[in-house]
Formats: C-alpha cells, sequence, structure tokens
C-alpha cells in the first residue's frame, strides 16, 4: 500500500526527526477539518503547510514557499468533510518564480480518509490529480484544479499540492482555495431527473433513437472471419486497410490490422511491439451525445509499459489545442479499477496544457460498462451506466475559451501507445458505440480524413 505523504512526514516526527518548517502534530489546529458545509476552504492560511520544501512565509491572504532547495516542493491545504461518491473539485491559484528557463508544473492530490481529523489509521489510499503545465515569472495567476470522487468509507479529504520543476530555486505562492461539490452550486451533485429506467445514459434521460447512419452496433464479423470496421462510418488507421501510421507521439504504429470486427465485438489489440488500433468517425457535430459499451484488459504480464483505452471526442478542424478535446474515458492501463476523464478547454496554442480531470473508482473496467458524454451550450457531463459521474461548464479566462465551447468534434476509438516497443499486450473491446443529436436540429458536418 502507498503510505501518504503527510504520514510518512508524521512518522519522522514521532521518531524524532526534525522537519524544516515545524509540521505540525495531528491534532494540531493546522489539521482540523473546515466545519461540513460546501465550499469550507479557510482563507486563513495559518491551515496551510510545507510538506516538503523550503520555511513557509504567510500572509493574510497567500502562503508561499520561497527558494526552494528541492525540484518536487510540496505542501498541504485545509482538510475537508465528505460523504462516500461526492465528487469534490479542489482549487486554488498559485505561482511560479524560478531562474531562467526553469520549467514547472503542479497538481493538486488528496488523500482519503475513513477517519475524522486526528485520527490518521483510517487511511484510504491517494489520488493524484492532473498536471498543469505552470508559467515561471508570470504576473498572473494559474487556477490549479481536480476532480475526485470520494472512495466508499470516506469522511475526510486531506488535500495536498505538488510542484515539479526543471531546477532548485523556485519560489511557488498559492492563494484563493476553493473547495465545490463538483456541479459548482455547492450543493451535492445529483443527476438530471431520469425518464425512463436501464443502466445506458440514453434511456435513462430519453435522448431518443441514434443517428443510425453514423453509429455502429457491430453486428458483423465472426471469430473465423474477422471483419474491417465498416467505412462507411469509420476512417482507418493508416487510412486504409493493411495500412499503418506512427501512434502517440510517435510511440510505436496505429495500424488497420489492429482494429477488427470479431463477433459482434470492435477489439482493438496492443501488440508488444507497440502497435496498436484506432478507429475516428467520419461524423462530426458541434454538440451531441456519444455513448459506448467497452471493456478492456491486458494480456500478458505486466511490465509498466501499459497501453491507454480511449474514448475521445476530437475536434473535426485537427486544430489541438485551439478547438479543444474531450477524452471522456482515459485510463492509463486497460482494466483499472477508476474510470477517468481529461475535458480539455479550448485555448491559445502557446499556453500551458488546460484541463478538468475526473475519476470515478468502483468501476471495474475488465467488466462491460456504458460510457457516456453529452455535450452542449451549457456543459460538458459525464456517464458511467447512465449515472452521471462529471459535469464541467464555464471557466474562460485570458488565455482560453470557456470548456464547453470547442467546436465541432466527432468520435475516436483508440488505444494509445505512450512509451514505444516492449509493451505489455493488451485488447480493447467495443460492443457498440452510439452517436444522438443534442437535438433534433443539431448542427452537424461529415469531416473527410481524422488523424490523432
Amino acid at each position: 500500500m502507498r503510505v501518504p505523504l503527510r504520514l510518512r512526514l508524521l512518522a519522522l516526527t514521532a521518531a524524532g526527526v526534525t522537519l524544516a518548517g515545524g509540521l505540525a502534530a495531528a491534532g494540531d489546529p493546522a489539521y482540523a477539518a473546515p466545519a461540513e458545509a460546501a465550499n469550507t476552504c479557510a482563507q486563513d492560511t495559518g491551515q496551510w503547510g510545507m510538506l516538503k520544501g523550503s520555511q513557509p512565509v504567510r500572509t493574510a491572504d497567500t502562503y508561499q514557499q520561497p527558494n526552494n532547495r528541492v525540484t518536487d516542493p510540496s505542501f498541504y491545504l485545509p482538510q475537508q468533510v465528505v460523504s462516500s461518491g461526492q465528487q469534490w473539485r479542489f482549487q486554488y491559484d498559485t505561482t511560479v518564480q524560478g531562474g531562467s528557463g526553469t520549467t514547472a508544473r503542479a497538481r493538486v492530490d488528496v488523500d482519503w480518509y475513513a477517519t475524522p481529523s486526528g485520527d490518521n489509521s483510517g487511511y484510504l489510499g491517494h489520488q493524484d490529480g492532473s498536471w498543469t503545465a505552470l508559467p515561471v515569472n508570470s504576473t498572473s495567476w494559474t487556477t490549479l484544479a481536480s476532480t475526485f470522487t470520494a472512495p466508499r468509507g470516506a469522511v475526510r479529504a486531506n488535500v495536498l499540492t505538488e510542484l515539479s520543476a526543471s531546477s532548485v530555486g523556485t519560489t511557488w505562492t498559492g492563494r484563493n482555495c476553493d473547495y465545490r461539490l463538483a456541479d459548482g452550486t455547492g450543493e451535492p451533485p445529483t443527476d438530471p431527473p431520469p425518464t425512463g429506467g436501464g443502466d445506458t445514459a440514453a434511456e435513462r434521460y430519453g435522448w431518443g433513437a441514434p443517428l443510425s447512419q453514423w453509429s455502429d452496433e457491430f453486428d458483423y464479423g465472426s471469430s473465423s472471419s474477422p471483419a474491417v470496421p465498416d467505412q462507411a462510418k469509420w476512417d482507418l488507421a493508416g487510412g486504409g486497410v493493411n495500412q499503418c501510421w506512427p501512434g502517440h507521439d510517435d510511440n510505436g504504429r496505429r495500424c488497420d490490422a489492429n482494429s477488427r470486427v470479431v463477433g459482434g465485438v470492435l477489439r482493438q489489440t496492443g501488440d508488444s511491439d507497440g502497435d496498436s488500433g484506432w478507429l475516428a468517425s467520419k461524423f462530426g457535430q458541434r454538440y451531441g451525445r456519444w455513448e459506448a459499451r467497452v471493456r478492456s484488459q491486458a494480456t500478458s504480464s505486466d511490465n509498466g509499459r501499459q497501453y491507454h483505452p480511449l474514448l475521445i471526442l476530437w475536434p473535426d478542424s485537427d486544430r489541438w489545442p485551439e478547438d479543444g478535446e474531450y477524452d471522456y474515458l482515459e485510463n492509463s492501463a486497460p482494466g483499472e479499477d477508476c474510470a477517468e476523464g481529461f475535458i480539455h478547454y479550448p485555448h491559445d496554442a502557446d499556453a500551458p496544457v488546460q484541463q478538468e480531470f475526473a475519476q470515478k473508482c468502483g468501476v471495474d473496467l475488465t467488466q462491460w460498462h456504458n460510457i457516456a458524454v453529452e455535450w452542449n451550450s451549457s456543459h460538458v457531463r459525464g456517464y458511467v451506466d447512465g449515472v452521471q459521474w462529471f459535469d464541467f461548464s464555464g471557466g474562460a479566462n485570458s488565455q482560453r475559451e470557456c470548456i464547453q465551447c470547442a467546436s465541432s468534434m466527432h468520435q475516436t476509438i483508440q488505444l494509445d501507445n505512450f512509451y514505444g516497443t516492449g509493451m505489455q499486450s493488451a485488447v480493447y473491446e467495443v460492443d457498440w458505440a452510439r452517436v444522438y443529436p443534442a437535438t433534433a436540429t443539431a448542427a452537424a458536418s461529415a469531416p473527410s480524413s481524422n488523424s490523432l
């Protein structure tokens, strides 16, 4: 089991080791959980403290670790009382100063506990947020945020943050922490009122009939005679049958032969040599709903070089990051127990990558699950088996448009290679992939050739 950083530091103090900055004991007021209410992150920076790095300097509204002599400083923020299944967005504003040429990124993390403040016997686990690249020596503040789902039994979140810099000597400052339940209203997140039953978002919320011309039930192909995916609906890797082109970031290859319909199921394979599957829908639209029934698993022993199964809405323009990207399922290994998503803001090409992260644990991805996304002018909303698990909206600033303000998008199905060769082989299966308009009059386009 991974031991949380805060517990490791507490163990050091118990052993008589002195830590720079004087980490508080578990019962100290610095560890007191805020009152059980939404948006309880206290602005009193006395509740913020160093985990690793330089002695902190506090003002009434900022927390700073100046001239860190390590490249990976970290600190803690106030704790939060939670309930199992709640989705919490933990965020704060930050700046980084450093020497010429310094690069930096940071993220928000969380340790979950089944025990209240002062009792660390109930550690449940750790979750990492997504990294955000930070401009160094900027006069503007960057909002650092991630959304997490409280696991079963959780009553407390210990909110942490980490910096990763290319050199020592950084001065890292934070302010304006803000904790909110993920719908942003300060109330527990709720699904839209269901209109029907079933374990698909389409059934539960009355999306109507899928667009048959662009949806695919994969009800063709057999185990003895695998079929090429319907080329009236899908663009193939390499641009044609038995073709390949470079993989994600030139890691391995995306090959048409690694996507075949076998016995009524699309099967994408990731080989040990780095060849993997990829498909892109020929149909694009601005706003709409997409849902697919998927499962994945490794087919060889773990060597740490694992494929990433994804469901993506990719811009028809192929302009990234300017026109956004909605990875409504993206996992760092097949068959994980937590569904993850990365929803990218449309933003300037020269700005750091800006995205939101969502995670829903207790989802065994070796089994069939229905993964859906609904995108309209108000929000980007995700579902697992008909149950909402993320909902993002707004967020525009001087560097980016609102998160739902992307241009026309199309579906891609990918088994991505992040490493090259020597991969852990895997299979990613799709029982069906369905497309729905946002409304009966949704605008749509048919992009020509799609590459990612």
